[in-house]
Parts: structure tokens; C-alpha cells; sequence
């Protein structure tokens, strides 16, 4: 079930905000072993695809529904925003944050070509030029 953009927002926000929180609670818990450090990489990751779907959100409610999300300012910023925060728990939980997250970006990108520019390339006549014989 889909819901507005509006709820979108409040939602995504509402999620990182609390991971945010969460993280910066339990950091000490978070870094006691490298498999726990790999999986708060993993946790990054989850942060930077709600932080990006917050701030996309907000773009599309300020700027109207024909907005697309672009590489500045939304993605450098959530991206930043998880490094940092990644950063203030473990340099490795940054480094596999990051990681994770640029293959979380590259399946969103995947997943958006597929859904919204799969129909306009259906639509798209075919001309083939034929030279006629006199």
C-alpha cells in the first residue's frame, strides 16, 4: 500500500532519526566485535536510504511532484550524513557504511530505471526509412 509524500517523509524521517539514535546509543555495544562493526556498516546503509528518502520527499513536497532526486543535493548529503555518523562510532563502520550504501544506490538507480523508463521506451515508434524506387 503506498503512501503520500507527505507520510513518506514523516515516516522516513521518523525511522532515521531513531536509527540515528539508536547507533549513537548502543555504539559502545555496536564496536565490540568486527562482525557487529560490519553489520553497523549495514545499519549505515539503512540509514542512508531513509535520510535519502526523507530528503527526496521534502524536494518533491517543496519543489512539486515532477521532481527528481540528483546528485547534489540529495544523495552528497545523505551520504555525508551517513559517513559521519558512521564515522563517530568506528573508521570500518564508516568504510563498509559507505560501501554498502553505494550498492544500496546503485539498486535504487536500477530499480527506478526499470519502473519509470520501461513504458517510455515501449511507446517509442520505430521509423525505418525505406528509399523508394522509381
Amino acid at each position: 500500500m503506498a503512501v503520500s509524500t507527505g507520510m513518506s517523509f514523516l515516516i522516513s524521517t521518523l525511522l532515521a532519526l531513531s536509527l540515528f539514535s539508536v547507533m549513537q546509543l548502543n555504539s559502545k555495544w555496536l564496536t565490540s566485535s568486527s562482525v557487529l562493526v560490519i553489520g553497523t556498516g549495514f545499519l549505515g546503509s539503512v540509514l542512508f536510504m531513509l535520510s535519502l528518502t526523507a530528503v527526496s520527499n521534502l524536494m518533491t513536497l517543496l519543489l512539486g511532484e515532477g521532481y527528481q532526486a540528483s546528485l547534489f543535493p540529495e544523495i552528497i548529503l545523505s551520504l555525508l550524513f551517513t559517513f559521519f555518523t558512521c564515522v563517530s562510532i568506528h573508521r570500518v563502520c564508516a568504510t563498509t557504511g559507505l560501501l554498502f550504501s553505494l550498492f544500496a544506490l546503485y539498486n535504487i538507480y536500477n530499480i527506478s530505471q526499470k519502473t519509470y523508463n520501461s513504458s517510455s521506451l515501449l511507446k517509442q515508434p520505430i521509423v525505418q526509412n525505406k528509399k523508394k524506387k522509381h
